[in-house]
């Protein structure tokens, strides 16, 4: 019998809110340092008031509270240290060392207002052969908007160059000039107002300037500039409405302005339950973005990913799951349903992924078409179960619903009661993971994947046909995104639990 126990199809971290004290693993982070790190950790030390700790930013391109980047293109390294008083709420210091005959000394300090540091980053914004420093402030105060700072550093000496109040921040080469740019969402000024703005701030004629702008008619969430298509960088972001869910966009770089790639007309966003590509409409070069209907509308800000692993960002897609007919109120489940762009007019189909209790699964390319999600009504796992079907004909002519996985989630002893049933008929199954109980008294709950037993009896093409959708265990695993390592951890905090 397979029966493996494995815990979790995948955790999603979400990692936010306030800057953090570094531990020592978080310290640096540059190329080839491993026998380094102390050395660097210790010269930071003498450097540090009294009383004062390392922090880590919120968000950055590295990660981490000591860097190592030449600023100033001398082809020696800076090195750059953030730090903070832990009892201070409104200071948040970055100072920068230099070496000088083999020793490092301190050679400027910056300290900005704010509770912690949201944004460090060290990018080429105005010339490709040096560095600037961007650093963004969180007031922490509700309402209150986040400052960024951006500093060039010469002779010794960081100066500011740049200023602006941001509600989001992306950095990336969306022009392709070898420089990065700056794209951010400023704060709104009414709370009654949802309209709001996507800035690109870059180099133009030796020094940071507003480059291009689109204005939104919602909130702009989950913006990010990544890899869109074979050598093309774009800006992606959704942006939730009031009038609707809300639409994403691809904003590429064109004739010297931003152009809105995900112009989807409704006839191609309705063949998007096919799962198959999608034909874009001309780009959209309105610097309104809320000017047409031709949008890649989305229920809910699903995340846009790199699902396949290949460098380059997937737009994601909300799509109604194919239903049995149910009863109405049976709540309506979705896919996330991701397409990469070609780099002209296509956005080609790469997978689907269902959600559901925490848990993420892709969905074989070749159940696509093929299957049905049932909910059972009626009975006592109406609430915690889902099944995947495929309807085969019998070699009497009748359609019979076959399963092809079935999710459920129960508690442990209902858990306790099924494992032994399922051990004796030797059923494959997959213990997906254990919630734990989190109010005492109660149970936690246990949710499993289910493999159908036997062909349902048919014969012949029917039968080679229903075997050809069916799932190992292996698959399973691969279709979760478990790796062998995570089954034995897995399977004793089933058994914790």
């Amino acid at each position: 019998m397979k029966a493996l126990k494995i815990a979790g199809l995948l955790s999603l971290l979400i990692v936010g809110g306030c800057g953090r004290i570094a531990s020592p693993g978080d310290l640096l982070h540059a190329p080839n340092l491993a026998n380094e790190e102390q050395a660097l950790y210790r010269a930071v030390q003498p450097f540090l008031p009294a009383g004062y700790q390392l922090t880590t930013p919120d968000q950055s391109d590295q990660g981490s509270a000591i860097r190592l980047a030449d600023l100033d293109g001398d082809g020696d390294e800076e090195l750059i240290v953030s730090y903070k008083k832990p009892d201070t709420d409104y200071e948040v210091n970055v100072m920068i060392l230099t070496q000088r005959g083999g020793a490092w000394q301190k050679a400027d300090q910056i300290t900005g207002s704010g509770m912690n540091l949201d944004y460090l980053g060290i990018k080429p914004l105005t010339d490709r052969a040096s560095s600037e420093l961007l650093l963004g402030y969180d007031s922490g105060g509700s309402g209150l908007p986040r400052e960024l700072f951006v500093y060039s550093f010469s002779g010794g000496q960081a100066e500011e160059i740049f200023h602006e109040s941001y509600d989001q921040i992306a950095v990336g080469d969306l022009i392709g000039s070898g420089m990065e740019q700056i794209a951010v969402v400023p704060p709104a000024v009414d709370a009654e107002d949802t309209h709001s703005q996507i800035r690109l701030i870059g180099e133009k004629n030796g020094k940071l300037s507003l480059l291009a702008e689109s204005r939104t008619d919602g909130s702009v969430t989950n913006m990010q500039i990544e890899r869109a298509a074979t050598n093309i960088d774009g800006l992606f972001a959704q942006i939730m409405s009031t009038t609707r869910s809300g639409y994403a966009v691809l904003l590429a770089w064109e004739n010297n302005d931003l152009v809105n790639i995900l112009s989807l007309s409704q006839k191609s966003y309705d063949e998007r339950v096919s799962r198959q590509d999608l034909k874009l409409e001309a780009p959209d070069r309105n610097s309104d973005l809320s000017s047409t209907e031709n949008k890649w509308w989305i229920d809910y800000p699903a995340k846009n990913r790199d699902v396949d692993g290949d460098g380059i960002l997937e737009t994601a897609l909300p799509t109604p799951l194919p239903s049995v007919e149910s009863p109405s109120g049976t709540p309506q489940l979705w896919s996330d349903s991701y397409y990469r762009w070609d780099g002209n007019r296509t956005m080609e189909f790469v997978e689907d992924r269902f959600w559901q209790w925490g848990y993420d699964l892709r969905i074989p390319n070749r159940w696509l078409g093929e299957y049905r999600i049932e909910l059972p009504t009626g009975s006592e796992n109406a609430a915690g179960e889902v099944r995947f079907t495929y309807s085969a004909k019998t070699d009497t002519g009748n359609t019979v619903a076959l399963p092809l996985l079935t999710l459920r989630q129960m508690t442990s002893e209902a858990w306790n009661a099924l494992k032994p049933v399922l051990e004796s008929r030797q059923s494959e199954y997959v213990v997906l993971g254990s919630t734990g109980s989190v109010i005492p008294g109660n149970s936690s709950l246990v949710t499993v994947a289910l493999l159908p037993d036997g062909n349902g009896d048919l014969t012949g093409k029917a039968a080679l046909d229903y075997e050809a959708l069916r799932l190992t265990i292996a698959e399973v695993h691969q279709l979760a995104g478990i790796s062998a390592d995570d089954e034995e951890e897995a399977s004793g905090d089933v058994e914790k639990h």
